[in-house]
């Protein structure tokens, strides 16, 4: 009886470390779960706050994401207050980026899911590139994973992403970009994720996204108006100076040149409602206010949208160089 009991407690005994490996996490069996749900995904809703350290200044905007399988999207900034002032909404015509409370969108044709900062917003696009990666790090902690892979493509001023996700499901808990010196740049906290979402047919349009503004209490914007003074840049690349700024047909010129006379132009002003139309364009992520740029050839135009201001940027410039230059313009008031 007693030889009985031994061999029972014994077999308890090593079914129950087997249980406590199989449930350990690997980078292989991680990989190979998130190959599994990358498969199963049809829709998704998310919440997150994120912050943006600059050198002058700390940002917080709030990130709602909805995605309904095989590519609609629509991804609303707001501010700390989760008012939402800009969308990117991605369906069969197109992406449109919306301004809501300008009554302003741009329409152009593509994708920016991987390559231009939509992992930084869209799970299936973050999962999607840890899958890809080919050197990536792999951490346990309590109740989580940690994947640590280099930014790709090279980015002057991001050099790791960092991604925190629940050790069970492998939903988000939370994303960092780090600089050369491991310093958070960006860090994306998630309030919440679900699956299995139910959306309107209608929630991936522009319409929809024109409609989250709140009129209620807004402070009016006049199209050609430039009260909100010269907003100038706090980077400019090397050997470019300042040269002149003038005000014509409601907007302000900012321009740069360098020692070989090569100029960069930044234009301010209020925009007026409407939808502008850019085929040959591609969305950038300026890390919470997303950018349009344009130009086939070596000269290129950033546009973008920031506290009731359009601004362009015209240059012949790498296009990381240039929104090194847009993001060094947020949180700067007019002069």
């Amino acid at each position: 009886m007693r030889k009985s009991f031994a061999l029972l407690m014994a077999a308890i005994l090593v079914l129950s470390l087997g249980l406590a490996g199989c449930g350990k996490r690997t980078m292989d069996n991680v990989v190979k779960d998130l190959q599994g749900v990358q498969k199963s995904l049809k829709s998704y809703q998310s919440k997150a706050m994120m912050v943006v350290q600059q050198p002058q200044s700390t940002t917080k905007y709030y990130i709602e994401t909805w995605y309904q399988a095989p590519n609609l999207y629509r991804i609303a900034l707001g501010n700390e207050q989760k008012e939402i002032n800009q969308v990117i909404v991605r369906n069969e015509e197109g992406i449109f980026v919306v301004n809501p409370q300008l009554k302003k969108s741009f329409r152009f044709r593509g994708d920016w899911a991987e390559e231009h900062g939509g992992h930084v917003y869209l799970y299936h696009a973050m999962i999607d590139r840890i899958i890809k990666s080919q050197d990536k790090k792999f951490s346990a902690k309590e109740g989580a994973v940690v994947i640590e892979m280099p930014m790709m493509p090279e980015n002057p001023i991001i050099s790791k992403q960092q991604v925190l996700l629940d050790d069970r499901k492998l939903y988000p808990k939370q994303m960092i970009l780090l600089n050369k010196d491991e310093q958070p740049v960006v860090t994306v906290n998630y309030e919440s994720f679900e699956t299995g979402m139910s959306f309107n047919k209608d929630a991936f349009t522009p319409e929809a996204a024109m409609a989250m503004g709140k009129d209620k209490g807004a402070v009016p914007v006049t199209a050609g108006k430039t009260d909100f003074g010269a907003i100038e840049p706090t980077y400019l690349p090397k050997d470019f100076t300042f040269k002149e700024i003038k005000e014509q047909e409601g907007a302000i010129y900012l321009i740069y040149q360098d020692g070989k006379g090569k100029a960069l132009t930044i234009v301010e002003r209020r925009p007026a409602p409407g939808v502008a139309v850019l085929p040959e364009s591609e969305v950038h992520d300026l890390y919470g206010i997303p950018a349009v740029v344009t130009g086939a050839g070596d000269v290129k135009t950033m546009y973008w949208t920031a506290r009731g201001v359009e601004f362009s940027m015209t240059a012949s410039l790498p296009v990381q160089e240039m929104a090194k230059i847009a993001q060094s313009t947020m949180g700067m008031t007019g002069k």
